[in-house]
């Protein structure tokens, strides 16, 4: 029987969801955890459940501090190959230490076998359920997000990290106060700039299937010829059952972006195996022609398409390309900070900055190209007089002048002090 971790009706086992509130239904096993404790934390809630495992909202029962427990499926607990990976990858996961990574703060072995993680607690929801609720997002929310992802796997390959399972449902948008400036283009045609009310920002989450390039003490096997993930984002090497590298995440992050921008993932059957058939097999369609009446630039066009590239040599070959390509990406909304602004726009930011040298740099490049053999205090003393002569004299001084008026400047200084 399957169990509603909400109202807590019973359904037969081929049901997903409750029929009463959508939840989706777990087993009597997850519902049994409730209220007890795992180490130092109590369960209290059901968060989800998922392929890999059920997230429990919870506890520290001795600081009190909110975590979400997730306890792996107990088929895992079988193979003791299976827990020493899992536990691997949760420390290799932990070492990436990156703002948009969800903090793993504990992991261990239940006495019954099952394996747990202890992550940060996290208020929002997944990207998954805004897709499913609001449809398409819009092209720069969408550009933001994609951008917090590859910043956060370009962190994770860094230290030999690939995902594997990369999916609207393991990315979280917490919401968060606005910090830039949009620029909107205007129903005249004029562009206008408004202060965002709010972002999005991402946390990626469940490296648990993740593949740890740098191998260690634990285990040194690779597991080839099985297929990880979920069909509708996985790599077209991965549903071959094929070992992969990090370029796989690249794919991932481009079928997100069409899931994103079109509202729908580019390949859907019935079956897994078709959805896998079309990955190997199929080129996925032009976003733009998919959804026409959704905005979607050339350039993200572009981005998706190359992410999506059966070859992985095709495809960019590390997150820092993929990003560079991003921020040109940008339709009628773009953030400030992105590319050159419209006519009538004075730039800001690092834009801004570059156009005018800091005084320090100023003076640092005078120090150094200066020919006349001035020290410092000279080219200050001549600065003043100059300035002198502009505000007291309309015509220019004589040498003989501009000396007396110097050393009369000398004096009043020495005075002063």
């Amino acid at each position: 029987m399957k169990v509603c971790p909400r109202c807590f009706t019973r359904f037969p086992d081929g049901e997903r969801f409750c029929l009463h509130d959508s939840a989706v239904l777990v087993e009597e096993d997850d519902i049994a955890r409730l209220g007890t404790s795992i180490g130092n934390y109590r369960l209290d809630k059901i968060l989800g459940r998922g392929g890999m495992g059920t997230v429990y909202a919870g506890e520290h029962v001795y600081i009190k501090k909110p975590v979400a427990v997730k306890v792996l499926h107990p088929q895992f607990a079988r193979y003791q190959e299976a827990i020493h990976r899992f536990l691997r990858e949760a420390r290799a996961a932990t070492s990436i230490n990156h703002a948009n990574i969800v903090d793993v703060t504990d992991f261990g072995i239940m006495a019954d076998g099952p394996v747990y993680f202890v992550m940060e607690y996290l208020e929002g929801k997944s990207l998954e359920d805004l897709i499913e609720k609001d449809g398409a997002v819009e092209l720069h929310r969408a550009l933001n997000v994609a951008n917090q992802i590859a910043l956060a796997l370009e962190a994770a390959h860094a230290v030999g990290v690939i995902h594997r399972d990369l999916k609207p449902d393991n990315i979280m948008l917490l919401k968060k106060p606005g910090r830039r400036d949009l620029v909107r283009m205007a129903p005249d045609q004029t562009w206008i700039t408004e202060r965002e009310e709010s972002y999005d920002f991402v946390k990626v989450l469940d490296f648990g299937i993740a593949k740890v390039l740098i191998q260690d003490e634990l285990m040194a096997e690779t597991v080839q010829g099985a297929v990880f993930g979920t069909p509708e984002y996985m790599s077209p090497e991965a549903a071959r059952g094929e070992d992969v590298d990090h370029r796989a995440d690249v794919y991932s992050l481009g079928v997100i972006m069409f899931d994103m921008l079109c509202g729908r993932p580019p390949f859907e059957a019935p079956q897994s195996s078709e959805v896998l058939s079309m990955h190997i097999h199929t080129n996925p369609p032009s976003p733009r022609e998919f959804a026409p009446h959704r905005e979607i630039t050339e350039m993200a066009e572009g981005v998706i398409l190359r992410a999506m590239m059966k070859d992985p040599n095709k495809r960019y070959q590390n997150m820092g390309e993929m990003r560079k390509d991003l921020a040109q990406a940008y339709g009628s909304i773009s953030y400030r900070r992105q590319g050159a602004p419209p006519a009538g726009i004075a730039p800001r930011g690092e834009e801004a900055r570059a156009a005018k040298k800091r005084l320090t740099e100023e003076l640092d490049e005078w120090i150094t190209s200066d020919a006349s053999g001035l020290s410092v205090e000279q080219a200050r003393m001549l600065a003043l007089v100059e300035t002198a002569e502009k505000a007291f004299t309309p015509t220019s001084m004589s040498p003989q002048e501009a000396e007396k008026l110097a050393n009369a400047l000398d004096r009043a200084l020495d005075d002063e002090e």
